[in-house]
C-alpha cells in the first residue's frame, strides 16, 4: 500500500507542477509541495519496512514457536551494516547458519536493528538460541535461554558451505502461523506488472489533479501547435474560451468592463443582468474565479454591454498591426474594453461610460509608449498619443 501511495503522490507531484505551469501557481505549488512530502515519506518508510518486516517478528509469532518447541541453534557468520539508521542505531544484515532440534539445517540472512551496545553479541562465530517461526524456516528470531545445556551440547551447527541457503522472501512477515507478503509482490517475476500498476496509479493521480484545469491543457496544446510555449489570452481562440467559461460562471452575458492581459481575462460584471452592483471575475489557467465585489462600482446600468457587442477576435490582429505601425513590441500589452465616456457637459450622464463599447491598449518599450483605440467592430484602429 505504501508503494501505491508513493506512486499516487508522484503523479500528484507531476500534476501539481503542470497546474502551476499552466498559470495556477496558487493551486499547483501547494499540491506539488504536499504531494512531494508524501512521496518522500512513503518512499522512505517503504525502504525501511521492506527490509525489516521479516526480521521484526511479532511477539505472538515468537511465542508460538516457543510453545511448539520449534527451536534451534544459530551461528553468526557475518554482520554487515546496511547504511540505514533507526533512532541512531544501525540496521544490519546478519548471515546465520541454523540447525534445529529436529536436525534440519540451512543458512539464511536476517536483517535486524542492532543497538550499538549489543554489537559484541553479534560477532562472527558466536552461537545463539533461535526460535524457528515457521516449520522449515528460513525465518528465525534470536532468543536466548530457550535451550537446555544438554540440547546445546548435542546441536552442532554445520559449516555454512555444507547446507542449503534459504533466503527470506523480501517484504514478508509471519502472522498467525503463515507467511504474509504485501498486496503487490516485490519479486522479479512480477516486476513488469508491478511497474505498470504503479504507472497507472501515478497517471490517475496526476489526471485527478489536472482535470479541473483541462481547458488550460487544451489551450496550451493549441499554443504549442502554433509554436508558442505558453497560452496568450489575447489570442482569439483563448479569448473565445475565456468568454464562454466566464459567461457560464456569471450566468449572463452582460459586463461593465473586460481587461485582457497575457495570462488572464478579468471581467467586472453585474450580479444579474441590469443590476448596478458589480462583481469581479477572473479567468486564468483554464479556471474561473469569483473575486467578490469589483473595486470600482458603476453608477448606472447603462454602463453595461454584451460580449457580443465587441469583436474580441480582432483584438490580437489589431495589436500586431499597431506594433508594425509604432515599432513597439506587444510583449506584456494589456487591453481594456468598456463603453466610451459621455463628454456632453449638458448630458445627465456626463463623464459616465455610457457611449459605444471600445477597445483600448498600449504598447511600450524602455524608451517610449504609444496608446491605441479600436472600435467595437475591430476595423478602425487609431493611435491616440
Amino acid at each position: 500500500m505504501l508503494r501505491l501511495l508513493a506512486s499516487a503522490a508522484l503523479g500528484a507531484v507531476i500534476g501539481g507542477l503542470i497546474v502551476a505551469l499552466l498559470g495556477n501557481p496558487d493551486t499547483g505549488m501547494p499540491v506539488f509541495g504536499v504531494a512531494l512530502t508524501v512521496f518522500l515519506l512513503a518512499t522512505t518508510v517503504t525502504r525501511l519496512a521492506s527490509g525489516l518486516s521479516a526480521s521484526l517478528p511479532s511477539p505472538a509469532a515468537v511465542q508460538e514457536a516457543r510453545d511448539a518447541r520449534r527451536l534451534g541453534r544459530a551461528r553468526i557468520d557475518a554482520v554487515r551494516q546496511t547504511g540505514t539508521l533507526i533512532n541512531d542505531q544501525p540496521v544490519c544484515d546478519i548471515d546465520v547458519t541454523v540447525v534445529t532440534l529436529t536436525g534440519d539445517a540451512w543458512a539464511t540472512t536476517i536483517r535486524k536493528i542492532v543497538p550499538l551496545i549489543e554489537l559484541p553479541a553479534y560477532q562472527a562465530g558466536l552461537e545463539r538460541d533461535v526460535a524457528v517461526l515457521l516449520e522449515g524456516g528460513p525465518e528465525v528470531a534470536l532468543v536466548d535461554g530457550e535451550l537446555s545445556p544438554a540440547e546445546i551440547a548435542r546441536l552442532v551447527v554445520p559449516p555454512r558451505s555444507d547446507v542449503e541457503v534459504r533466503p527470506i522472501p523480501p517484504g514478508t512477515r509471519i502472522d498467525k502461523g503463515r507467511r504474509r507478503g504485501p498486496l503487490i509482490g516485490i519479486g522479479r517475476r512480477g516486476r513488469p506488472l508491478r511497474l505498470a500498476l504503479f504507472a497507472l496509479v501515478a497517471v490517475i493521480a496526476g489526471a485527478v489533479v489536472v482535470l479541473p484545469f483541462r481547458e488550460a491543457v487544451g489551450l496550451t496544446l493549441d499554443a504549442w501547435s502554433d509554436g508558442r510555449w505558453s497560452v496568450d489570452m489575447r489570442h482569439p481562440e483563448a479569448l473565445e474560451t475565456a468568454e464562454r467559461s466566464l459567461q457560464e460562471a456569471i450566468g449572463h452575458d452582460r459586463v461593465v468592463s473586460i481587461t485582457v492581459i497575457p495570462d488572464a481575462v478579468i471581467v467586472d460584471a453585474p450580479i444579474r443582468a441590469g443590476a448596478v452592483e458589480t462583481d469581479e471575475w477572473t479567468y486564468r489557467g483554464g479556471v474561473v474565479s469569483h473575486d467578490g465585489a469589483a473595486h470600482s462600482q458603476p453608477e448606472l446600468a447603462e454602463e453595461q454591454f454584451s460580449w457580443s457587442d465587441v469583436a474580441l477576435d480582432r483584438l490580437w490582429p489589431a495589436m500586431e498591426e499597431a506594433a508594425v505601425q509604432s515599432g513597439l513590441p506587444t510583449d506584456g500589452a494589456t487591453a481594456l474594453i468598456q463603453r466610451t465616456t459621455d463628454d456632453d457637459v449638458q448630458s445627465p450622464t456626463f463623464i459616465r461610460n455610457v457611449g459605444v463599447p471600445e477597445m483600448s491598449f498600449g504598447l511600450r518599450d524602455d524608451y517610449r509608449d504609444q496608446f491605441f483605440r479600436l472600435d467595437a467592430t475591430g476595423t478602425d484602429l487609431r493611435a491616440t498619443g
